[in-house]
């Protein structure tokens, strides 16, 4: 399965974690923000909203936001989308960048200058035309697939149609896994699978192709055995997409080898 292969990688590093942390059932129940038992409030502006959500810290210490949308919530724009790079030269992040960690425990990215601006149904849409908007795309790609359920069925049927079109069944199934796992690995994980670092193989306002590496199992609690991942690992990402007039759309996606160190062609971004 394409589309879900890239996630594999990502994913085993959010079952290791749960190994770890799987015995503090209650502090993972208090990183969720409480239901609602009262009447419905009036429509309240993007401000009131954003004073309403909870914050928390995920297991590298990274700021995140709590939000009820399953895929995010997208932020008003206060800035300018970033300039396409002229080379590989490295790419910052956008301004008034945000985790925001989504119902299921998954981890996305939102920006208040390179999108996402909309919603379309549960799915965040409006990333901008530029490297930040790109790999914001990348990194919710890789997101919202360690949870492999509806919201990232939703997601690659809206910038993956191409694939989805060869094998419409596959969103099905993405949906079934997705609802077997009930975000447990996600929940014990405590969204710290977001990337980090990111670099640019190649961005124009054609096609950009965007890498994504991880923190390391050791960064997040220390040093522990495995013979599927190395303590100090950090998993990459690279997806390559298309501008097609309206929104990125992704051509391409794999799981590359992890990296043990960062080096200066990396832009730390979180």
């Amino acid at each position: 399965m394409i589309v879900a292969a890239v996630v594999v990688a990502v994913a085993l590093i959010a079952a290791l974690i749960m190994a770890v942390v799987d015995g503090d059932d209650d502090s993972a129940g208090e990183s969720a923000p409480p239901p609602s038992s009262g009447p419905a409030e009036p429509p309240a502006t993007a401000t009131s909203d954003e004073d309403a959500e909870s914050i928390d810290v995920d297991l590298i210490g990274r700021r995140v936001t709590l939000v009820d949308a399953p895929g995010g919530t997208p932020r008003e724009q206060t800035g300018q989308p970033g300039a396409f790079p002229e080379g590989q030269e490295m790419v910052g992040p956008p301004a008034g960048l945000e985790l925001q960690r989504v119902s299921s425990g998954a981890t996305v990215m939102v920006s208040r200058s390179d999108g996402p601006t909309d919603l379309d149904g549960e799915v965040m849409t409006g990333y901008a035309h530029s490297p930040g908007g790109a790999a914001l795309v990348a990194a919710n790609f890789a997101g919202l697939g360690m949870e492999m359920g509806a919201a990232y069925a939703d997601f690659l049927q809206q910038f993956m149609p191409d694939a989805v079109a060869e094998d419409p069944a596959v969103l099905d199934e993405i949906r079934s896994r997705g609802a077997s796992a009930d975000g447990r690995a996600l929940t014990a994980a405590q969204g710290y699978q977001a990337p980090r670092w990111f670099r640019f193989q190649h961005c124009d306002e054609q096609v950009c192709t965007v890498e994504a590496a991880m923190p390391s199992i050791a960064e997040a609690v220390g040093e522990i055995e495995s013979i599927d991942v190395g303590p100090h690992d950090h998993q990459v990402v690279r997806v390559s997409m298309e501008w097609t007039g309206e929104q990125w759309e992704i051509l391409s996606s794999r799981a590359m080898p992890p990296v043990v160190e960062i080096d200066g062609t990396w832009s730390p971004w979180t």
